[in-house]
């Protein structure tokens, strides 16, 4: 690197950790005995769903990328939310409460009800579009870990009956047509293993049926068949899928079905288990303004550096603790079933080690207001009028030795521009010893299901641009070589120069181009959501 990059790099470094001093200098005199290693410092508008997307601008084409997005916010292209309104964050979190109540059932054996793995609380927050029949048709799915068939609604059937239709976000699949669409006969061995794994029952003109019942009253029914699928660049024959005629008190917030991946033999991940070697993997964008990702097949760049731990049947991981701030809480989950789940809001716990998380984390937290429970929600702070929050780092602690740690949006849910509260829940049930890794802890994590070799690694997430920089690792050393990068904990950085938060702007992009950074001398970098911390130089 040449003298004039170098020298340029310096002071472009020195001239921000100026401009940043009165920020430190607060954070210091709010908690002048907190160590600021063990917090996150977010700017608190980064936790916050903006008006507009900000779309991604990664190369799709490299990695083979679904764009994933938030079906309720601005970057979701479903036409629901211009005739209905989209739920409050207290309908969400509440329908998240029966989705869970539902899995708490099915792991303690006591549900009853035939058909479908799945349930209807609506808690279909991410979508991707994928393409069904010849010719194609569009249709806008919900991505759900915790069911396996990928159905959607098919014609005949009428809109707004009660036994019919709902309102879709693309036209209704016809499979009269479509030319590459085929039933699935009775006497099938499809039908026949579907009846034994998916509870699928009876027949109609000699066409395997299938029939679903739910907590909430609500049914589906309609015919197992087969047709091709294309899901990004691949395209598949003869995908199994649900042909959904017969839809009672049931509505999708606006999208056409549900792409399930869960591992019964009709999951997507099954069926495509040749060509991607039951290996997918997503990225959850920070918020509902940005854009996430979806990929099938394993991931040639960053599951490198994924973090692996067991994987077991219905996406059961081995969590056994919860660290906060620089203290392992005396929680031992080893005991209990933890299932890590796309569609559930938040995480929850028994009730007792969830008390115990609370308690602490009010203790981490008493800088700020305690404010009203909201919701499910039991803990929460006013924070209005402050521009970074001072969060406490949680980390999540696997029987293996394995350390997750959580984004800050997963320790500080924001429920409104003066609100956030703490997004865990407790499991109240008499027997209830679930353990739920939900999908605001898994924001901005890499996280690839590798079922067939019985594994699920965590990363975390490379922003998709800039200058939204979503990231959770503690300290980052850019590249020191055209083949080296170096990277150091924050631990390890306490004799250089303090952590500061900064401000994004123009100076970022600069800092962190390729051609400024790479063969620089070990820039050490801070990420968090939204904010930058230069550490300093070290080596010429």
């Amino acid at each position: 690197m040449s003298n004039f990059t170098f020298t340029l790099l310096r002071f472009l470094a020195l001239l921000l950790l100026f401009n940043s001093l009165h920020q430190f200098s607060a954070f210091q005199s709010e908690t002048p005995t907190k160590r600021h290693d063990h917090f996150h410092i977010v700017e608190f508008n980064s936790l916050v769903t903006a008006s507009t997307c900000n779309p991604s601008t990664r190369d799709a084409s490299e990695e083979e990328l679904l764009e994933l997005v938030h079906n309720y916010g601005p970057c979701s292209k479903s036409k629901h939310h211009s005739k209905a309104k989209s739920p409050s964050i207290g309908e969400i979190l509440e329908r998240g409460q029966t989705r869970f109540n539902y899995k708490q059932l099915s792991a303690n054996g006591e549900n009853n009800q035939i058909g479908v793995k799945w349930d209807s609380s609506n808690t279909f927050e991410y979508v991707v579009s994928v393409g069904l029949g010849t010719p194609e048709n569009n249709l806008t799915l919900v991505m759900d870990t915790g069911s396996s068939l990928l159905w959607t609604q098919c014609q005949p059937c009428t809109l707004g009956n009660i036994h019919g239709c709902f309102n879709q976000k693309d036209p209704i699949f016809d499979p009269s047509k479509s030319s590459t669409y085929t039933n699935i006969t009775c006497s099938s061995p499809t039908c026949s293993l579907a009846n034994a794994t998916l509870g699928i029952t009876g027949c109609s003109s000699s066409t395997c049926a299938y029939e679903t019942g739910y907590q909430d009253g609500s049914i589906v029914a309609g015919f197992l068949a087969k047709e091709r699928l294309s899901v990004g660049s691949g395209t598949f024959s003869d995908i199994i899928f649900g042909c959904s005629e017969v839809n009672v008190n049931l509505t999708l917030a606006g999208v056409d079905g549900i792409l399930g991946l869960g591992q019964d033999f009709v999951s997507f991940v099954e069926q495509t288990s040749k060509t991607y070697e039951k290996v997918f993997s997503y990225c959850l964008p920070s918020k509902a303004s940005e854009v996430g990702f979806l990929k099938f097949g394993k991931t040639n760049q960053v599951s490198k550096s994924l973090m692996f731990t067991q994987l077991g049947a219905d996406y059961a991981i081995p969590l056994a603790g919860i660290k906060l701030g620089n203290t392992t809480l005396p929680i031992n989950l080893t005991k209990d079933p933890v299932v890590i789940d796309s569609g559930t809001v938040i995480s929850w716990l028994p009730s007792n080690d969830y008390i115990t998380l609370r308690d602490a984390y009010r203790k981490a937290m008493s800088h700020y207001q305690l404010s009203e429970p909201f919701s499910i929600l039991d803990t929460c702070y006013n924070v209005g009028g402050q521009s970074n929050l001072v969060v406490p780092k949680m980390s999540f602690l696997f029987e293996d030795g394995l350390v997750l740690d959580l984004p800050p949006i997963g320790v500080a849910f924001p429920i409104n521009s003066t609100v956030v509260c703490l997004p865990f829940a407790s499991n109240e049930a008499a027997d209830g010893n679930l353990v739920l890794f939900g999908n605001t802890q898994q924001k901005t994590l890499e996280i690839e299901y590798d079922v067939a070799g019985g594994k699920i690694g965590f990363g975390y997430g490379v922003p998709a641009s800039l200058p939204s920089l979503v990231s959770t690792v503690s300290c980052l050393c850019l590249p020191v070589s055209l083949t080296q990068t170096r990277c150091l904990p924050r631990s390890r950085l306490d004799g250089l120069v303090s952590c500061l938060p900064l401000s994004l702007g123009a100076s970022l992009s600069l800092l962190a181009h390729p051609s400024l950074t790479r063969g620089s001398p070990r820039l050490k970098v801070c990420l968090s959501l939204s904010s930058l911390t230069v550490l300093g130089f070290s080596g010429t």
